[in-house]
């Protein structure tokens, strides 16, 4: 009478299950036969935890689950494979009970402590990435923390058409927090150089130089010519009004020659300054070599009567 009573209390429970995993059918959307096979399942996975038979207790306890969802049916798939050594099993499915049952399940102080002594037996892994995807050994992720067997896994996370993976080591009773972004964008090819528009022709820079054309260098030439030729004529003419003062000393031809000495002395200076103005010009400040636009004209003639010199700038 007491086994009638409990299986009509575990077909009542699944009958009523609420909604707990995404994509699973609803008590209301499930038919008459699946609730009749979701109890006949729950009910051998009792007889075989009975017997002992823990692998299969959990099994059976599963299929019911997946057919209608229950606290009741995750719970003891829990126990039976604590009980059948598969500890990562047990540890998942109570986390997985613990997340979805309602908060005043009868079960959850049970599933709490069944957790925690689990949990030093076994390892963790929490993934932080904002993948479409991610899997533990090629299972899919369904927890925050996922529990794993110690030793090596392969943590993998899709971004598209892309995958990350990162191998990790967990020691029994720790947590590994893996981080997985997603992978660098790769370079960009290089374009067709056929399809790169014709390169404009830049404007024509003025090449950086001497900042002066050779016109300035010759009309200093021209200058120093003509200051040179004066200062020549000044001196003759000096000593020939000093000849003729040695010959008739007079205080006016004294005065004439003193005053035609000074002007010799002027003019040799001038020479002197022009000519040292045009070789500095020429070797520092003009461009030899290149004509300029300004270079249109320039002309420089010395006759009897002196020196002249004629240009366009």
């Amino acid at each position: 009478m007491r086994k009638a009573v409990l299986l009509l209390t575990v077909v009542s429970a699944l009958s009523g299950a609420s909604l707990t995993e995404p994509g699973a059918a609803s008590a209301a959307e499930l038919s008459a036969a699946e609730k009749k096979r979701a109890a006949d399942l729950f009910r051998d996975g009792e007889r075989a935890f009975k017997r002992h038979e823990y692998p299969a207790a959990a099994a059976r306890f599963e299929e019911a689950n997946a057919i209608a969802p229950h606290p009741a049916a995750l719970f003891n798939a829990a126990r039976a494979h604590q009980k059948a050594g598969d500890l990562v099993r047990a540890a998942n499915l109570c986390a997985r009970y613990l997340r979805d049952a309602p908060a005043n399940d009868s079960r959850r102080t049970s599933a709490n402590a069944l957790l925690a002594e689990l949990r030093p037996k076994v390892g963790r892994i929490s993934i932080e990435t904002s993948a479409d995807s991610a899997s533990i050994d090629g299972v899919a992720v369904e927890l925050d923390e996922t529990f794993v067997d110690p030793g090596d896994h392969v943590v993998t996370a899709r971004f598209g058409e892309q995958e990350v993976r990162r191998n990790v080591t967990v020691v029994a009773g720790s947590l590994e927090r893996i981080v997985l972004e997603p992978p660098a964008a790769p370079p960009p090819s290089p374009e067709d150089p056929g399809d790169e528009p014709p390169a404009e022709d830049a404007p024509e820079q003025p090449a950086a130089g001497k900042p002066l054309p050779p016109t300035w260098f010759w009309v200093g030439v021209g200058a120093t010519a003509l200051l040179g030729g004066a200062t020549v004529w000044s001196g003759l003419d000096t000593n020939s009004a000093r000849e003729q003062y040695d010959k008739n000393p007079t205080p006016g031809g004294l005065d004439d020659g003193r005053s035609k000495q000074s002007r010799t002395n002027l003019l040799l200076g001038s020479t002197v300054v022009v000519a040292a103005l045009t070789a500095t010009t020429g070797l520092w400040l003009t461009e030899f070599g290149k004509k300029r636009q300004s270079d249109e004209a320039f002309g420089l003639s010395i006759g009897p009567g002196g020196a002249a010199v004629a240009g366009r700038f």
